[in-house]
């Protein structure tokens, strides 16, 4: 649709697709919070011998209930940081709601070629969303694309660091 609204000339055509837009949007995010999944992954490694610098993060919705784990650093068994728990829901829509909007989610992006006898420096980014049975892969290595998908994986990130946590009972 986001395509379609580019291409779209007539201001009458433009307008009803924009509300069939927001229709779906509507749609997709009451489906987010039945069942849904995002997943990022970060990985920078300056050079052969070093070790990379991981970070990860999955926050799966069920029925309303959105439970967060993530961490970072050279070692999954001992990171240098790490959070789990339940994130508030409307908190969660409301950062799926500026990803599904991000011009990045419709983009072409075709699996990256990955030379393992490459020199460092390495870096990977993968951002999956999946929304009840649809689901929607980003993967980068290098250059624009890159670039596009840091900023938007960085941001994720943050989230996933500076959402409160919901208490436990």
């Amino acid at each position: 649709m986001r395509r379609a609204l580019d291409a779209a000339r007539d201001a009458a055509a433009r307008a009803a697709l924009e509300r069939q837009a927001g229709a779906a949007l509507d749609t997709l995010l009451d489906a987010a919070r039945r069942s849904s999944r995002l997943v990022i992954l970060m990985e920078r490694r300056r050079g052969y011998e070093t070790a990379p610098a991981l970070e990860t993060a999955r926050l799966v919705a069920r029925e309303g209930r959105v439970t967060l784990q993530a961490l970072a650093g050279p070692r999954p068994q001992s990171p240098d940081w790490e959070r789990a728990g339940m994130v508030e829901t409307d908190a969660y829509l409301a950062v799926l709601d500026r990803l599904l909007r991000d011009p990045a989610l419709a983009d072409d992006w075709p699996a990256p070629r990955f030379d393992a006898n490459a020199p460092g420096p390495r870096r990977a980014i993968v951002v999956r969303l999946a929304i009840g049975q649809d689901e929607r892969e980003m993967q980068a290595l290098d250059g624009g694309p890159y670039q596009r998908l840091a900023a938007l994986a960085g941001a994720l990130l943050e989230f996933c660091r500076s959402v409160p946590l919901q208490a436990t009972p």
